[in-house]
């Protein structure tokens, strides 16, 4: 059985295609990395071509379509249509309606006041998304739909190995819900409880990250500026807004606003003076709390494995704080935990029902488009301003180049799912000098109190990290030990931590090996890991991407697939 996964959301954000084939993932990928448009979340035609490429079929070969999003009724019901009974019965409870008519009034007076807008007429705009799927490749199978948390449940639960575990999914919004808690057996999920939209920790870190004015899509920024300050001057004020003691796991009592805490939106303020780190740090830390008491509920003192997806699951600091208070407890993160892991997850579930799952552990992101070395060389002689060489053996000239200060931008493979670049989509560097790491941020316009990366041999990882396990996707900050921080600088966060990526062998053979030729000459098993683009573009997808970013940024040599390519008017 032939199934295609997809996701957009009227053209809000993160649209992204999937292929499973025999119940195996075959081949996903985002929109934005073939549009080159950052957080496209338009109806993902190009994403979807590539994934029937991958897998040699056509559209007519495709037996189902799995969408992670229920239409519901348009006009004056389809708010209520979005809300499960218990979500109906504790609004009529808390409100004394007694009505549909003020149910739902009284919804949208809620989501208006969030600045969220009710899903009122999606089932119009999915159906005109799906007849432009139809008019564009000539047919459309049948689709089954699926709710968006029970798509993000099932990609954090179904590519784990696990036969059994705990499953939390958090984010903005999905349909009603914010955060369901799951449990997944066998080949399937069931929801536990839900928390409704308007109770939400995705909008809550959303409205703290524009009140600070780190603009959409900053959420990374916030947790990176929170370990900057000291979170107890504003735990109080936060205590008002998002309390971990209230509710069955958290309660989002209100928005940030001057009369809580002295000022008013940043503008055009220094993000790194007071009282801006000090926020963020307290931010951060109510979230943290929020995320460990809903855990301990789930969980209810078992150490069952538990797995996390949704946009809040990409928070690697409150991974990390997860994995030290339960270290007895298998974690998992899925490494597209956002809307573009939506189609993975609805797929997989629709072929496990139809007996086509296989329970395997996916340890790579990897599922993106491959070029050939002729499309590689190809593009390379299409290019003005470069040169280029085939040396004998790219790893050893490339970990030389590393380690003589290059800034390398790595173009090897298929292309990583996910917003993390694993060693495909990257820009390497020395990781052993402060001043490499604000380089590599100047090459990337990037603020320079933003942490980078480390991708480190995972076998010995421990040796630099205090962790326990791999972290494949780099999704989890953890402790730097303090005898080797002084040892990899670049990678080191102000509060002593950094998100690492295990390299093992099996997963990845050539950034496995780069990093070891670079250990060799170093004696550092560990380069510096960033995704390849620009501010405000995409990871790079094709060669061509590639070539035009690696000319309008500061960095030394391209590596792409088996060429070294440098600037023409560089040294040679």
């Amino acid at each position: 059985m032939n199934v295609l996964g997809f996701a957009f959301w009227d053209g809000a954000h993160n649209g992204a295609a999937a292929l499973v084939c025999d119940g195996q993932l075959v081949a996903a990928a985002e929109e934005e990395r073939f549009s080159r448009q950052k957080h496209d979340g338009d109806i993902p035609l190009r994403a979807i071509e590539y994934c029937l490429r991958q897998g040699g079929l056509e559209m007519s070969r495709i037996d189902a379509i799995a969408f992670p999003h229920r239409p519901y009724r348009s006009g004056p019901d389809s708010q209520i249509a979005e809300m499960d009974w218990y979500e109906a019965r504790a609004l009529y409870r808390r409100r004394e309606l007694r009505t549909r008519a003020l149910l739902h009034k009284a919804a949208i007076d809620v989501a208006v006041r969030a600045h969220v807008a009710p899903n009122v007429g999606l089932e119009t705009v999915i159906a005109q998304g799906l007849d432009r799927v139809r008019r564009h490749f000539g047919s459309l199978p049948p689709v089954k739909y699926y709710g968006h948390h029970e798509a993000h449940a099932a990609a954090a639960f179904l590519t784990t190995g696990f036969e059994r575990a705990a499953v939390l999914t958090m984010d903005g919004r999905g349909g009603p819900h914010a955060t369901v808690a799951w449990e997944g057996r066998g080949h399937s999920v069931k929801s536990l409880a839900t928390e409704p939209y308007t109770n939400s920790l995705g909008y809550y870190y959303f409205d703290i990250t524009r009140y600070i004015g780190l603009g959409e899509f900053g959420e990374g920024k916030t947790m990176g500026l929170a370990s900057y300050g000291d979170p107890s001057r504003f735990a109080g004020e936060f205590g008002e807004l998002l309390d971990s003691t209230a509710g069955r796991w958290y309660e989002y009592k209100r928005k940030p606003g001057p009369d809580l805490f002295g000022f008013g939106p940043r503008r055009d303020q220094p993000i790194t003076g007071a009282p801006y780190p000090e926020f963020a740090a307290a931010a951060q830390a109510a979230l943290e709390h929020a995320v460990q008491r809903t855990v301990r509920w789930l969980l209810k003192g078992r150490s069952e494995p538990l797995c996390l997806s949704g946009g809040v699951a990409l928070n690697c600091s409150s991974n990390g704080k997860l994995r030290a208070l339960f270290p007895d407890v298998p974690i998992s993160v899925f490494p597209a935990a956002g809307d573009a892991g939506l189609g993975i997850g609805a797929a997989l579930l629709l072929a496990a029902e139809h007996g086509e799952y296989r329970r395997t552990a996916i340890d790579h992101a990897y599922w993106g488009p491959e070029f050939t070395p002729a499309e590689c060389e190809a593009a390379l002689r299409a290019a003005k301003g470069i040169r280029f060489t085939r040396p004998t053996d790219v790893i050893e000239d490339v970990a030389e180049r590393l380690a003589s200060g290059d800034i390398v931008g790595w173009f090897q493979g298929r292309m990583e799912i996910g917003p993390r670049a694993l060693g495909n989509r990257s820009i390497l560097a020395d990781p052993r000098t402060v001043v490499m790491r604000d380089r590599v941020n100047r090459v990337k316009s990037r603020e320079l109190w933003r942490p980078l990366a480390p991708a480190v041999l995972a076998e010995r990882a421990s040796e630099f990290f205090d962790m326990k396990g791999e972290s494949p996707f780099m999704l989890f900050a953890v402790p730097v030990r303090k005898e080797k921080a002084a040892v990899i600088p670049a990678v080191v966060h102000v509060d002593g931590s950094a998100r690492p990526q295990t390299v093992t062998a099996a997963q990845n053979p050539r950034m496995h090996a780069l990093i070891s030729a670079f250990a060799r000459r170093t004696g550092v098993p560990i380069v510096m890991n960033t995704s390849f683009n620009g501010a405000g573009e995409p990871v790079v997808c094709a060669p061509a991407d590639a070539i035009k970013t690696f000319l309008a940024s500061g960095m030394n040599v391209l590596a792409l697939g088996d060429y070294v390519v440098t600037r023409a008017d560089s040294p040679a």
